[in-house]
């Protein structure tokens, strides 16, 4: 099951929204806050929705079942913020401001490394889904690939692979789902979509349009790959027939008649963010002409149209979880204020552990593990039940092992020392 999230740049009743799209239904909105920026909205862990604002150095951030910012929480950042990304399981934060990328740890708010590589303003970034590694993209048209792991453990730590073959700005990147051998895609105003191998740093194909590319997206099983376009239109191009050469030019120019039967017609202007169900059977789409549409994939219609007061800056599909409806959130992640600075590696630091339902005495105190007096309370009462029946049976069955042996030693023993004596 999923929902889908989506912002625009006015942000006069909401700053975000989640959706239903099967009834095409609003099902909770976040509020209080500005307008959040393109390339920043993200679902943190199953437990928050976080966005950076459009117009000053800080980032919003929504407990999934609230309207309301987290109010004990302020997260202040040294600039604005241009693109941010999160790892899957909400561990960590990379935002861009300006040309520098600034890596967070969020249970402690850690500032763990600010990065100089781009040249220009960072335009996009992404995680791969097993969080190893991170992809940055910029106006300067580079793309460097960063492992997670060296950023955050060495003073200057080095991207794992740089990508040049853009000559315009890149405008949107995609991650796959098969890490740590997913494909990366970009996309650029130079009119060109790269697909790369991360496991080797390899390009292995460039498609060529006729149009400003200003999104992109795979679906799960990276068979079929989507584009937008500066115009509204939208391709789709089957990676299961790939080009035999390393550069493919594609036909993307309608006729006058409008009967390009590759193009996905709906939208009026700029393609700003492309996203494809669990399924693969619905595409989301979302346009500066105030409107996202989800689609069916093999048929090419739309199926419903979400109406927006402002240019939309985020829109795609995302896991729908629990905690959406829940009435009592229980995070299972720490928010902390994030570091403006870089501090000494050689300090200690606390990390608060968020406990569920045990006390800490407990959970460092060894009997507690086996005695049933000290069960935890994540134990449920028929398996707590289970366990004392199946400690009697224990006893019970000592003490019989015990009577055989006693019998054993007075009866067989002695038994066999008279007949040996009587012999």
């Amino acid at each position: 099951m999923e929902v889908i999230i989506t912002s625009d740049n006015v942000a006069e009743n909401w700053s975000a929204a989640a959706w239903d799209p099967d009834t095409g239904s609003l099902l909770s909105t976040y509020k209080h806050a500005t307008p959040i920026r393109n390339h920043t909205l993200q679902v943190l862990n199953d437990c928050y929705l976080l966005g950076a604002d459009s117009t000053k150095p800080r980032l919003h951030i929504w407990p999934l079942n609230s309207q309301r910012p987290l109010s004990n929480v302020r997260l202040t950042t040294p600039g604005k913020v241009s693109a941010l990304t999160t790892t899957p399981d909400g561990s960590y934060i990379v935002a861009a401001i300006s040309e520098k990328l600034y890596v967070w740890q969020v249970c402690n708010g850690r500032l763990l490394s600010i990065i100089t590589r781009h040249y220009q303003t960072v335009t996009c970034l992404t995680f791969t889904k097993d969080s190893s590694m991170f992809v940055s993209g910029g106006e300067d048209g580079l793309i460097f690939v960063w492992s997670l792991f060296r950023v955050i453990n060495e003073e200057q730590a080095t991207a794992l692979y740089s990508f040049s073959n853009h000559t315009l700005p890149v405008k949107d990147l995609h991650v796959g789902h098969c890490a740590p051998r997913a494909r990366l895609c970009s996309v650029s105003l130079d009119r060109t979509a790269n697909i790369y191998d991360l496991n080797g740093g390899k390009l292995l194909v460039t498609l060529v349009f006729d149009l400003p590319l200003t999104s992109v997206s795979m679906n799960t099983k990276e068979s079929d790959l989507f584009v937008g376009c500066t115009n509204g239109l939208i391709f789709k191009f089957n990676l299961h027939e790939p080009p035999r050469g390393i550069e493919h030019h594609v036909k993307s120019r309608t006729n006058e008649a409008g009967d390009d039967s590759t193009a996905y017609r709906g939208h009026e202007s700029t393609i700003v963010s492309l996203s494809v169900s669990d399924n693969c059977r619905n595409l989301l789409s979302a346009s500066i002409d105030r409107k996202v549409h989800l689609w069916d994939v093999a048929s090419r219609q739309i199926l419903r149209t979400f109406g927006h007061k402002g240019q939309i800056t985020s829109a795609f599909f995302a896991k729908r979880f629990n905690n959406f409806q829940i009435h009592d959130l229980k995070p299972s992640l720490k928010i902390q204020p994030l570091q403006r600075v870089l501090e000494d590696n050689s300090k200690e630091n606390i990390i608060e552990i968020i406990r569920q339902g045990r006390n800490t005495s407990d959970i460092l105190n060894f009997d507690s593990y086996v005695e049933k007096e000290s069960l935890g309370s994540g134990i449920d009462d028929h398996a707590s039940s289970k366990l004392e029946n199946a400690m009697e049976e224990i006893k019970k069955l000592k003490m019989i092992n015990s009577a055989l042996y006693k019998y054993s030693v007075e009866c067989v023993l002695r038994k066999s020392t008279n007949d040996r004596d009587n012999q």
